[in-house]
């Protein structure tokens, strides 16, 4: 005999959809809450041109293995390909391509001897998989020591600042790591542009057939309905809907950023509460154009140069063809900032006239009568810092409250948070409650449990 659970999952990001999933897969009775209307998280895309785009960019690795199974499991692996991708950084006032061990040595802001102190690091990273001797150290310090002062502040530090601004020095050697040692999975060779994954259509094909497996399996989602509040009666757990409705349950999986779940469960020991507060994120205003023309032919342009004060450039059209879209071009214009910066509180006119002002520094033919339609998008929650033994400070998965779990992007370690790691959450939070129950470990006495005879 098995038991069959009332689980609720909070958050309808691409954690909260695979957990949900997953749970309703093997015969538990799945209700999910997402508060926006639309479901996806930091993933979702929005209609665009006859078709979908991101509201945030995004795009897989070769090495996203997670979230690849999952497309073929869904049976819409036919839409996801893999296209060549241009990398550039741009410094002292222009351009430099940047997507291969050639383009580093002629990366021509630095010396060349610094270029190949850069090269080398580059390929010391590239091959390092013990990751844990990055832990201890910040980014600053170990790249300083080993590139030297001037290639970091002109390449690397300077990203890291446009990144994380005045917490820059905070971030852990263990994050960049993982950033140079991610992009080497994409490539076949040094030698060889980055090839990415895109879901044609969108993410949003991902997104919304997760959704309908899980109504498929029996599950309910309910998307544009929030969760106000979480409280103990009895053995059970009663979830307080935004619209009234309270909603009891065996389990909770919570997938929204920690700060709100240190909200909703204020019962949570201490111990546990400053590991979830613990967590800082930086916050994101992405601006998107649609335009008539090209702004530049390069898909991912890192910002190194304080005279252009954004984070990168994302050219989606330079990565899917803009014959995808109508012909038109559509550009990313992001910047990540702390929670207090002013650049937040702009009003999207005000973010729109910033970036006119700033992008003929790419393309000195631009002028804003390229701008069809444009678009901001905010998320305050949008990347954690990782800090130096940030390890320690990872939430469990398992909560001291009976049957409460957590699963978000602040646990995402030594990966920097994505939609593959996303799944692989989503994967590891079910596996954890079923084996709970199995082992014993999570015992249900609630009347929201049912009894299923294998």
């Amino acid at each position: 005999m098995s038991i069959r659970l009332r689980i609720g999952v909070i958050g309808g990001g691409i954690a909260g959809l695979t957990a949900a999933y997953r749970l309703a897969s093997r015969g538990h009775e799945v209700i999910l809450w997402e508060r926006q209307r639309q479901l996806g998280g930091q993933a979702a895309a929005f209609p665009l041109l006859g078709t979908a785009l991101e509201y945030f960019y995004h795009h897989l690795f070769m090495s996203d293995h997670d979230i690849v199974a999952l497309i073929k499991e869904l049976g819409i692996a036919d839409r996801l390909v893999w296209l060549p991708s241009r990398v550039g950084f741009y410094a002292a006032g222009r351009i430099y391509p940047l997507s291969s061990a050639l383009d580093v040595l002629r990366l021509g802001v630095v010396p060349f001897h610094d270029r190949l102190r850069i090269g080398l690091v580059t390929f010391y990273l590239q091959h390092v998989r013990d990751w844990r001797r990055f832990e201890e150290v910040t980014a600053e310090e170990w790249l300083r020591r080993w590139v030297g002062a001037r290639a970091f502040d002109r390449v690397w530090g300077a990203q890291l600042r446009a990144k994380f601004g005045p917490r820059a020095g905070d971030v852990a050697m263990v994050w960049f790591w993982n950033k140079i040692f991610l992009r080497t999975q994409s490539r076949r060779s040094l030698f060889e542009r980055e090839r990415l994954g895109y879901i044609m259509g969108s993410f949003n094909v991902l997104i919304d057939r997760l959704a309908d497996a899980i109504r498929e399996r029996g599950g309910t989602v309910l998307a544009g309905v929030g969760v106000d509040a979480v409280e103990r009666s009895g053995d059970a757990w009663v979830v307080r809907e935004s619209t009234g409705r309270a909603m009891p349950v065996d389990v909770i999986v919570a997938t929204v950023p920690s700060p709100l779940i240190a909200k909703l469960f204020p019962q949570l020991p201490e111990i546990y509460r400053v590991k979830l507060l613990g967590t800082v994120y930086q916050a994101a205003v992405t601006l998107l154009l649609q335009t008539h023309r090209q702004l530049s032919d390069i898909y991912w342009l890192n910002i190194g140069d304080p005279d252009l004060p954004y984070t990168g450039i994302i050219e989606h059209t330079n990565f899917v063809p803009a014959s995808y879209y109508q012909g038109r071009h559509l550009i990313y214009v992001s910047k990540y900032v702390e929670q207090t910066h002013p650049y937040l509180a702009l009003r999207d006119e005000e973010v729109l006239a910033a970036a006119i002002q700033h992008l003929p520094k790419v393309n000195p033919a631009f002028s804003a009568d390229w701008i069809e339609d444009y678009w901001v998008f905010r998320e305050r929650a949008a990347q954690p810092i990782v800090t130096v033994r940030y390890r320690a400070q990872i939430p469990d998965h398992r909560t001291p409250l009976p049957g409460v779990y957590v699963a978000n992007t602040a646990q995402i370690y030594p990966e920097d948070r994505g939609t593959n790691y996303s799944v692989r959450l989503g994967n590891v939070v079910a596996d954890l409650v079923c084996d709970d129950v199995r082992t014993g470990r999570l015992t249900v006495a609630t009347s929201a449990a049912r009894d299923v005879t294998s």
